[in-house]
């Protein structure tokens, strides 16, 4: 079986911009382990939509149909065999003043313990 795990996840990025795709700051890409033009999900408070990533300027995280300021996060998954689901480590990257990266951290989902 074939089944849908989340890859990474940055938290807390701020929105600067508008652009036609999601731009991020390339050391956010990097610390997500993201790359140009690979698929993400934006969950906003309001909305949820899935949009691809481009490298941006330094802090920038621009994207179309969100206000400069708001709060948005990036989630990127992937699939997974159930054998890899067993050492599975979710990348998640946390976000402080002018998007700069304040935290890598990881998670499993290994249930055993």
């Amino acid at each position: 079986m074939i089944r849908v795990f989340v890859r990474s996840a940055i938290r807390n990025a701020i929105v600067t911009g508008s652009s036609s795709a999601l731009r991020l700051d390339p050391v956010i890409l990097r610390a997500a382990e993201l790359l140009p033009f690979e698929e993400v999900e934006v969950v906003h408070a309001e909305t949820r939509f899935r949009t691809y990533v481009e490298s941006g300027a330094a802090g920038e995280v621009s994207l179309r149909g969100i206000r400069a300021g708001d709060a948005i996060e990036i989630v990127a998954f992937g699939l997974l065999h159930d054998g890899q689901t067993l050492t599975h480590w979710v990348r998640l990257v946390t976000l402080g003043e002018g998007n700069a990266v304040v935290s890598i951290a990881e998670a499993t989902t290994d249930i055993r313990g």
